[in-house]
């Protein structure tokens, strides 16, 4: 698997540095190990075939990755011409985890994985409330894991709300007011001995999507999620735009036509884009039409199922407002469309999105329906988890 390309890398400010034997040897083990997962098992000459280097540099590198424990042997093949048999080696499953935890305020959702992408524990809580109620479902799947918390080489931590990395704060989470206080990142990696990266639930779909769903293709997209609330994430030549503070793609609060502006937004928690596509806005649309539904999908999907088109067709023209101005700002190639709510509308709410902006917006982007899953949020989790993983131990 490929670096990361989800964050730019930062500028040496010494400027570049001269191949020294040592950076060459780490280079070399940087491959080898990305080889090895991406093949599974190899064996010396296969690794001198795939990298090119000599056949003593290739065979110095597999043992020194041996000696370090990141590589096992794994048996050996049978030679096809009768000859010797040839010693395979794989990466060791337990050179390092990665754990994502999902938290939303319906409960925790917990994974830990191997080095591999082997879940190997995983744990659901239906308390939320607080920052220690995740550590709490943390260290259950943990223990279901077999393993410690310092045995973590990465925790990532999906929150619905935009996290400053810079003041140590989540903001524009009113649903987790607990979760909203100073030094939440430090407490965290006190709490399991591990480091933390805390990102926003919404920026990890697009994440998932651009990994393992829609946007594989795509180097530039806007996600847009729509739930009990409304969210967005802009990807920008392959790269997530954070914003200054962490807020880029907080549409919630984005002014649109149709609601009442919204004076101090921040103080009162709530914005004209989600007043007019979030899940109390459904709700209440859904209702005026005589659509049953506790929650926004479930009465989407009564929509399409029984034919509701003028219910379809008024909140695709509140989807595409927002939409509309996402586009004359960011001009993106594609959008995608994720979450449970427009999941639930699935083609025929794509299809009618797709009309209202022919009607309103400057261009009509390729509209992509979200491919990464229900648990998109707790996958673009684990990836980056993985992600970080897999650079702090083999770069070590």
């Amino acid at each position: 698997m490929p670096r990361s390309s989800w964050e730019r890398p930062g500028r040496d400010p010494e400027g570049p540095k001269p191949a020294t034997p040592g950076l060459l040897r780490s280079i070399n083990d940087r491959v080898v190990l990305d080889l090895l997962l991406e093949h599974g098992a190899l064996s010396r000459s296969d690794v001198w075939r795939l990298t090119g280097v000599s056949k003593p540099t290739a065979s110095q590198s597999l043992t020194r990755l041996e000696e370090s424990g990141h590589v096992l042997q794994s048996g050996v093949e049978e030679s096809a011409r009768g000859g010797r048999a040839t010693a395979m080696y794989r990466l060791n499953p337990a050179a390092g985890y990665a754990a994502a935890v999902d938290v939303t305020p319906a409960g925790v959702t917990v994974q830990i994985a191997d080095i591999l992408g082997t879940v190997i524990g995983e744990h659901r809580s239906a308390q939320a409330g607080r920052p220690q109620d995740a550590v709490d479902a943390l260290l259950i799947a943990l223990r279901a894991a077999g393993i410690e918390g310092s045995r973590l080489s990465s925790l990532v931590v999906a929150l619905p709300g935009s996290f400053d990395p810079d003041a140590d704060l989540l903001r524009f989470a009113p649903h987790l007011p607990h979760w909203q206080e100073p030094g939440l990142r430090g407490r965290l990696e006190q709490a399991i001995g591990a480091p933390a990266s805390i990102e926003n639930d919404v920026n990890l779909v697009a994440m998932a999507e651009q990994r393992t769903g829609a946007a594989q293709q795509e180097e530039d997209f806007l996600l847009l999620w729509s739930d009990e609330g409304i969210g967005s994430a802009i990807v920008l030549d392959g790269h997530l735009h954070r914003g200054s503070s962490g807020g880029a793609g907080e549409v919630a609060y984005l002014l649109v036509p149709g609601v009442p502006v919204v004076r101090n937004p921040v103080r009162t928690d709530h914005g004209g884009y989600n007043d007019l596509t979030g899940g109390d806005a459904i709700r209440e649309l859904a209702a005026q039409h005589g659509l049953p539904g506790e929650t926004p999908h479930d009465a989407v999907a009564a929509a399409v199922a029984s034919g509701f088109g003028d219910f379809v067709t008024e909140l695709a023209s509140r989807y595409a407002v927002g939409l509309a101005s996402a586009i004359a700002l960011l001009d993106p190639p594609a959008i995608v469309l994720a979450g449970r709510t427009l999941d639930a509308g699935g083609p025929v709410l794509r299809d009618a999105i797709r009309a209202e902006l022919d009607e309103i917006s400057i261009r009509t982007p390729r509209l992509l329906l979200g491919g990464a899953g229900r648990d998109a949020v707790l996958a673009g989790a684990l990836l980056l988890g993985l992600e970080n993983t897999r650079d702090r131990v083999f770069s070590t």
